[in-house]
């Protein structure tokens, strides 16, 4: 009978080669979101992320392999999204903005997919029923080179002489978290305050699963981790604006790629909820987090309560 275990897959992840930055853009420059024209934006902007899975699937020639399922499960855990504001005189107040706890977040869990939802997702999953738990949309596995897909192979298809189907299924990702405001108005002075500090914490579990036929359950065969973390100060510079300030303690920005472990993820935070089909999407999220985000003002300098 034929079968795929974690000894037949080779993962392997990989980022681009560019280097997290802090992209600062004043305001009145062209092509701003409409909603920061008055205030300018700011925008963390990391490295690329990429894994190969090369899958060899054993068995005996003939067996029969039709609608086998491949492909990634990516959860997101959001840690720190959070920004404080405040100028030099402590006579101007502070202001601190977070997109990480109630209301702004409801839940710090969700799952990271860009299949359609609705009944056009119903159709693009079929003959697989049930919710979205794969990463990517199903896309017929015919070659032994395949790009971002949950890939399926066809009806039909079965193990070659040898005793061996082998091919490769690709990942990617592009972390952009939302843009901040370079700064906010502190309506109970009222005063300006501009962009003093910013955290952003966001760690995801990557897993690469089969699914041996539309009834079989979903097994997960290789997985690994990912956090994207910035931590950062700024100021305002005669004749420069805002500009990012020199690193202080604690000041940190990077992308960070955990090894990789066979079977399910072996962080105990992320375990249960692999096929937890009631997190909610993770890009669907983000718009909600900035509408609800939570806003505390002072007419002092107050070291905020940056924790949840």
């Amino acid at each position: 009978m034929a079968d795929v275990t974690p000894n037949d897959v080779i993962l392997t992840p990989t980022r681009s080669v560019d280097s997290p930055a802090v992209k600062i853009t004043p305001p009145g420059t062209a092509n701003l979101p409409p909603a920061a024209t008055f205030s300018g934006a700011l925008q963390l902007v990391f490295p690329d992320i990429v894994a190969l899975a090369s899958v060899v699937v054993r068995g005996a020639p003939g067996d029969d392999l039709g609608f086998w399922r491949f492909g990634f499960i990516q959860l997101g855990l959001v840690e720190e999204d959070w920004a404080h504001y405040r100028n030099t005189n402590s006579a101007e107040g502070s202001v601190f903005v977070a997109r990480d706890r109630p209301p702004a977040l409801t839940s710090q869990f969700c799952r990271d997919s860009v299949a359609e939802t609705g009944i056009t997702g119903v159709f693009q999953r079929f003959p697989y029923l049930g919710p979205i738990i794969f990463y990517d949309p199903e896309t017929p596995i015919d070659s032994w080179w395949n790009g971002r897909v949950a890939g399926f192979l066809p009806e039909g298809t079965t193990i070659p002489t040898g005793g061996k189907l082998w091919f490769t299924v690709l990942f990617s990702d592009s972390p952009s978290p939302h843009w901040w405001e370079l700064n906010r108005v502190n309506s109970t002075l009222p005063a300006v305050n501009n962009l003093y500090s910013l955290q952003y914490g966001r760690t995801f579990m990557t897993m690469f699963a089969v699914q041996k036929g539309p009834t079989a359950p979903i097994e997960v065969l290789k997985s690994f981790q990912w956090n994207v973390r910035c931590r950062a100060h700024f100021g305002m510079q005669p004749g420069a604006g805002l500009v990012q300030l020199p690193n202080k303690s604690g000041d940190v920005m990077d992308l960070n790629i955990s090894h990789v472990v066979d079977g399910p993820p072996n962080d105990a935070r992320f375990a249960p909820r692999v096929l937890d089909t009631t997190l909610p999407n993770c890009n669907a999220l983000i718009p909600v987090a900035v509408a609800k985000q939570v806003v505390r003002e002072s007419k002092k300098h107050e070291e905020w309560k940056v924790s949840h």
